[in-house]
């Protein structure tokens, strides 16, 4: 809603006042001119490590961890000691894909900064995965198999490519972490007291506050001698001449525009959400593909939308029922497709993950009175992703939470595109993240358009921990070889005033409309069902009238009050054009696939839609959208009868079979 000029004589506190950064104290003191003249006197920092009270005055700790589940942004708002840095390669992102990708670049030879939005290892999707598998020829797996399973269960538009990567390097993945300790095992809270039966999530937490996961990515980091610069939004990457020359964006507590010239940049940035709340993605905003659309980058699978579920009796509280799934281990699987299960393996996954979702939304569900609660110890190994080798020393055991509460409430992960399936497309035979442009490449879930998971996350439980820090990996030996044979294109002056003024615009308007008011509007758009698990025409067709509406006329009057609403100005940016892009994706793909259900055109339709649907900027600067076939070998047989090659259908397909539903 629009709002007036701070007062001078607000009501609010001294106190709150003296430690807020409010936008007349900020024009002021740290404005566009003051920090163009700061940066120019702080001159350059090399990528040797520095102390974390250099960035941000605090330094998490065990102790820290124990009273926040994420260092606090600190209360001083200084700027940070250095606001103009250089190195080979720039890391966006310090989740499992950023993470591996800024050591395995230092391990190639190069200098390496990571930079994050929140904290590495708290910020994105990262410190929720709940299980990590990986392929074992050595205990069985057999690679014709995985694939038949996945090629099915993605509905023919698998990347097959990007698959067999992960096939080939996921072993040493999977060691790799468990030589971090990210992936370390330790005792479930029901094996280690009473912790279950008193709910003491709290107590178990800190009993084994030394296995948190997340403080083991800053430590990876500080032992490979890795710099990374926490709660920075990077807003550009800067290319000149035609190659990349580094990126721009601000420190979040002081307002201060960060510039980091490098030779190549790795955009590890995650997905995205429309929800502040409920399943916690809503620091995910879709800022990598928002900077690789205005770059001119295809952008692919933005009609396979994601579901997730909370309690209806709390659902904005996506702890009640992920309790343990965020206290526990990342639990170990895999070994559960074999040639014999690889056919049931993709049509259950089919039913389970699409289908019975889609039969939920389409008719009234019995409200949960948290009642309902699912211990996976009573779950069949196939169900939790555990091995079926029957190799008595594999540890692939599968997911094993205690009880948690039965979600009962879709739409927790509003936007969120299947995992794997939505980002920047680097083209059709592309297994390096190399995105076309000299020296950028993409890496992970949200912003990698890999395709891995093809239509849907057929991949099976904890293909994503593992897949994302195996292309981070191969991602950042490639930018790190970029690198060593080029020179270093800095990012001139006339481009530093362009962006920073850019950045900085919404704290120099008086007045106008609050992010947080038009981040509300676009979920209450784009949260019904008929939007993002049902769609139609006519659904597709009104909501996009809408975000039109706002991205010509709310998202230019939106302004900041200070350096957190600044944030959420720019991610209302990405957050609007994604949302177009979403919508337009779906309904130019007429047919039914995957996570894509449309009930006016409710069946697969092979011969026009075997293909990614690519949204581009186009040359005139409207949204294009093109139709990117996959390859031959990765269709299957498509002379097949139709319900011997989809063995599951979509409420309404003519070709139904009776049996397909439930």
């Amino acid at each position: 809603m629009a709002r007036k000029p701070e007062e001078k004589n607000s009501p609010v506190s001294q106190e709150i006042q003296e430690n807020r950064i409010s936008r007349r104290n900020f024009l002021k003191g740290t404005g566009a001119a003051g920090i163009a003249v700061a940066a120019a006197a702080s001159g350059l920092t090399s990528c040797k490590p520095r102390t974390e009270e250099s960035v941000n005055g605090t330094a998490p700790t065990e102790a820290a961890a124990r009273d926040a589940s994420e260092p606090l942004i600190p209360v001083k708002t200084t700027a940070p000691e250095k606001t103009e840095m250089e190195c080979e390669v720039l890391v966006i992102g310090g989740g499992f894909a950023g993470l591996n990708a800024a050591v395995s670049a230092k391990k190639n030879g190069a200098s390496v900064i990571l930079v994050d939005k929140g904290y590495p290892g708290f910020s994105g999707l990262s410190p929720f995965a709940s299980s990590h598998r990986w392929f074992d020829k050595d205990l069985g797996d057999k690679e014709e198999a995985y694939k038949q399973a996945v090629q099915m269960g993605g509905d023919y538009i698998t990347n097959l490519g990007w698959y067999q990567k992960w096939i080939d390097h996921s072993k040493e993945t999977f060691e790799r972490l468990m030589d971090w300790e990210v992936l370390t095992q330790f005792p479930r809270a029901s094996d280690a007291g009473d912790y279950v039966e008193n709910k003491d999530y709290q107590g178990y937490f800190q009993k084994f506050i030394g296995n948190d996961r997340r403080l083991k990515f800053s430590k990876v980091l500080k032992d490979n001698n890795i710099e990374y610069i926490p709660h920075t939004m990077i807003k550009e990457v800067v290319t000149q001449e035609g190659k990349v020359s580094g990126a721009m964006g601000f420190h979040v507590p002081s307002g201060a525009v960060m510039t980091f010239h490098a030779k190549s940049v790795i955009m590890a940035m995650g997905g995205g959400s429309y929800k502040p709340t409920g399943y916690p993605v809503g620091g995910n905003t879709f800022d990598g593909e928002y900077i690789g659309y205005k770059l001119g980058l295809p952008i692919i699978g933005k009609e396979f939308d994601d579901f997730h579920l909370t309690c209806s009796y709390a659902a904005g509280n996506a702890f009640e029922n992920n309790n343990w799934t965020y206290l526990e281990n990342i639990w170990l699987c895999g070994g559960d497709v074999t040639p014999e299960t690889a056919k049931g393996y993709a049509i259950g996954k089919g039913r389970g993950l699409v289908l019975g979702r889609v039969n939920s939304v389409m008719k009234p569900l019995a409200v949960s009175d948290g009642s309902k609660v699912e211990d996976l110890t009573n779950v069949e190994p196939s169900r939790r992703g555990a091995t079926l080798s029957g190799i008595a020393s594999d540890i692939r055991t599968g997911k094993n939470n205690d009880p948690m509460p039965k979600g009962d409430v879709y739409g927790a992960a509003v936007g969120m595109s299947s995992h794997l399936s939505a980002g920047i497309f680097c083209g059709i035979d592309d297994t390096t993240g190399y995105t076309g442009i000299p020296g950028l490449y993409v890496s992970g879930d949200g912003i990698c358009g890999s395709a891995a998971g093809g239509a849907a996350y057929a991949n099976g439980v904890g293909f994503t921990s593992n897949f994302c820090s195996t292309q981070g990996w191969i991602t950042g030996k490639e930018a790190a070889g970029y690198a060593s044979g080029t020179m270093i294109s800095r990012i001139s002056s006339e481009n530093k005033k362009k962006y920073s003024d850019e950045i900085l615009a919404p704290m120099q308007k008086e007045g106008g409309l609050s992010p947080a008011w038009a981040r509300d509007l676009l979920q209450t758009y784009m949260a019904p069902y008929w939007v993002h698990i049902a769609k139609d025409e006519t659904s597709l067709k009104s909501t996009l009238t809408q975000i039109e509406y706002m991205r010509d006329n709310v998202l230019p009057q939106l302004s900041a009050s200070n350096t957190h609403e600044l944030r959420l100005c720019h991610e209302m940016e990405s957050k609007i054009l994604c949302a177009e892009m979403k919508l337009r994706a779906s309904m130019e793909r007429k047919e039914s696939r995957g996570y894509h259900y449309r009930t006016d055109y409710p069946a697969r339709d092979d011969k026009n839609f075997l293909c990614y649907m690519g949204v581009q900027k186009g040359d005139n600067g409207e949204m294009q959208i093109s139709r990117i076939e996959v390859k031959d070998e990765w269709k299957g047989d498509v002379n097949a009868p139709y319900t011997a090659r989809y063995l599951w259908q979509f409420p309404g397909d003519p070709n139904e079979k009776k049996s397909s539903r439930g």
